[in-house]
């Protein structure tokens, strides 16, 4: 399934969201091994807590769905469950592979926890390791799923966690509840307490500290009627779709507000965005709040680490704030994120990247510069999260979104798609078999791209016009177009001018690139043709400290994707296939060794009459590939779907050839 979401004006009006799916794992497991029957109402009915609920009926626990969000537990005691027949799958749900671990480690019979490819790729050590330490015998490769449990006696400790994790917290606490003695878990940094919260409720008696949960083995759980809130995870895709539209005020009904979990309405709030708190009331222990939402204007800001495990699951609609905020975004210590559904932080800034918005990366964060969102087609990786939140990107985006593999929406979030079409959003779900750039169909707006992407002298540049005036296709050579904002700034005589002001410049070119009749390229700037003032060493100087600009390369960025026309493009430079057109349909990555590459540019200054030394050059070459990669803006590397080829001992026609007969594998010309 995939989404196709408009531009849109949304309207103002009364909605809600679909139950905490947190508190709905716990509800599930909790009234399964509490003494009596446990009513959940508000119960979210998608696709991981329905596994939590199959995976609990195997085991034994008499459940009854008697609407899709009321459930009827009927509990079998502490020690009640029985042994399944087969393996449990949990989905994509790692909330409840790394529960049901803890829930299951002290039980008197085995078990065996599988999930779908995404959730067999997330590490579990993380709660292997602690509940090792109690006595738990838990097979694992590599440290992640399937896991096998086999069940045993279980003895108390005191857990320091390394990391801020709720699910590592609430899997060392259920196993603490089977444990012989005191079992105490100390946080690095608060996380969500729905478990303590639902412990109390159902009678256990455990102690609260600022960091610190102490719980005595042993206890009974008594069973409740449990009201479940409305998820603030889903929420806020609504909460920031409603501030980014204008002059709409929207209420969201019914939303819990544990302040273990308020970080995204703090860091938004922090933004800028006017987000209020009505009604307030408890479900339970859980607070709930009916959240009043109206336009407001975003700005960049430094989010505050200290808020991040509040709001750990919310930070891709927040990238997508920052995205659409003026100035600055810093994101940090959010590595977690990386071992989420998927790596979130590079999802995330690949797919913002592809609407043409500026983001550089960090191994535990990011910074997104503000700006406009333009159209595009982007991958969500087959996580939930990512899919809605760059369908609420969509809705100020300058023109049409896709958004592919959003099967996943379901398990947090069933009826988004109809949620937002009710506050006037123009979003579509199609099937995956229709026509759409995510399912190796054209790409977007049905124009298909080919990029060739490789260091300095990799001979891409003559490749492309070789490639295009063969396929009758339109070229961009990249690397021209800053070396164009360097020309034109020399002109106006504002080549040391900063950073905005040159992105200025590069906004208002207006070029063309054409391919003569004997291949040469012909680059025209207001309709004078300046190939050779482009070739100068002069302007690929200034050229080299344009192209470090962030405010040029986002200026460019949609500039380039402007050369997207019928029948078709070839697109040469550095981040084509990786930042520019992510859905091409053929990406090349054009390399060549330093030493040979360094012969070419030697062979092109000697033909100009430059003596230069060889070693020099090869030095050179090597230094900058070096920066090149290692830069933080657009660094060179392939896109992870890229065709390697080493032109180091190829001629340019065999090149050519090679790139020709892919093309023709994927039907870019029809056979006669």
């Amino acid at each position: 399934m995939n989404f196709v979401v408009q531009p849109s004006a949304l309207e103002s009006g009364e909605t809600t969201v679909p139950g905490d799916k947190s508190i709905s794992h716990r509800a599930l497991m909790l009234g399964s091994i509490a003494n009596g029957q446990t009513r959940i109402k508000g119960f979210l009915a998608g696709e991981d807590c329905l596994a939590t609920l199959a995976a609990l009926r195997q085991m034994g626990v008499k459940i009854e769905q008697q609407v899709s969000d009321e459930v009827l537990i009927d509990g079998v005691g502490l020690r009640g469950l029985s042994a399944p027949d087969s393996q449990l799958d949990m989905g994509n749900s790692g909330t409840a592979m790394r529960l049901f671990a803890g829930l299951l480690a002290g039980q008197d019979f085995n078990a065996e926890l599988s999930g779908d490819e995404s959730l067999s790729q997330r590490p579990m050590n993380r709660v292997i390791k602690p509940l090792g330490m109690m006595g738990a015998k838990i097979n694992a490769k590599d440290g992640k799923p399937p896991l096998s449990i086999f069940g045993n006696s279980l003895c108390g400790i005191e857990y320091a966690s390394p990391v801020a994790s709720a699910q590592v917290k609430s899997a060392v606490l259920l196993a603490g509840l089977y444990a012989a003695g005191a079992t105490a878990v100390i946080e690095p940094a608060t996380t969500r307490d729905h478990t303590e919260r639902m412990f109390r409720t159902m009678g256990v008696d455990l102690r609260v500290g600022t960091s610190r949960i102490d719980l005595q083995g042993g206890q009974e759980l008594t069973a409740t009627d449990i009201d479940v809130p409305a998820d603030l995870s889903s929420a806020a895709f609504i909460i920031l779709a409603a501030i980014l539209a204008e002059n709409v005020e929207v209420t969201i009904l019914g939303v819990g507000v544990n302040p273990t979990r308020t970080g995204v309405i703090d860091i938004l709030q922090d933004m800028g965005g006017d987000i209020s708190l009505t009604n307030v009331r408890l479900f339970g222990e859980e607070p709930v709040a009916d959240l009043i939402v109206r336009s407001s204007k975003l700005r960049g800001i430094d989010v505050d680490p200290a808020k991040v495990s509040l709001a750990i699951d919310e930070f891709p609609v927040l990238f997508v704030a920052a995205a659409a905020a003026e100035g600055k975004t810093t994101f940090s210590g959010i590595g977690e994120l990386r071992v989420k559904e998927s790596d979130r932080i590079a999802a995330m800034a690949e797919g913002l990247r592809a609407l043409s918005v500026t983001v550089e990366e960090s191994p535990d964060g990011a910074v997104v510069y503000g700006g406009k969102l333009y159209g595009g087609s982007v991958k969500s990786y087959g996580d939930h999260r990512i899919a809605m939140s760059f369908a609420i990107a969509a809705t100020v985006a300058e023109w049409t979104v896709h958004v592919g593999e959003t099967d996943a929406v379901s398990t947090s979030f069933p009826g988004f798609v109809e949620c937002l079409q009710g506050l006037g959003v123009d979003i579509v779900a199609q099937s995956g078999d229709e026509d759409s750039p995510m399912d190796g169909g054209p790409s977007a707006n049905g124009i298909s791209v080919i990029t060739i992407d490789g260091p300095s002298g990799s001979g891409k540049g003559t490749i492309a016009r070789r490639v295009a005036q063969a396929l009758g296709m339109h070229l961009l050579d990249s690397g021209a177009l800053y070396r164009l904002v360097a020309l034109e700034a020399t002109n106006r005589n504002e080549s040391d001018a900063a950073g905005e002001r040159l992105a200025e410049i590069a906004r208002g070119l207006k070029i063309s690139f054409a391919t003569d009749k004997s291949g040469q390229e012909q680059i025209c700037l207001d309709g004078v043709e300046v190939s050779s003032e482009l070739r100068t060493e002069e302007c690929g100087r200034i050229a080299s400290i344009v192209a470090a600009k962030p405010t040029v390369r986002d200026a460019l960025l949609v500039l380039q994707q402007e050369f997207r026309k019928a029948p078709g493009l070839v697109a040469d430079g550095r981040d084509m296939g990786t930042n520019v057109f992510p859905d091409a349909e053929l990406k090349i990555y054009l390399t060549a060794s330093a030493e040979e590459r360094a012969k070419r540019r030697h062979k092109q200054l000697n033909d100009k009459g430059i003596n230069v030394s060889l070693a020099a050059l090869s030095r050179d070459i090597e230094d900058r590939d070096r920066r090149d990669s290692e830069r933080s803006v657009a660094p060179l590397r392939p896109a992870t779907d890229a065709r390697l080829l080493d032109s180091s001992k190829l001629t340019i026609e065999a090149v050519t050839q090679t790139i020709l007969d892919w093309a023709d594998e994927l039907g870019f010309r029809e056979e006669d």
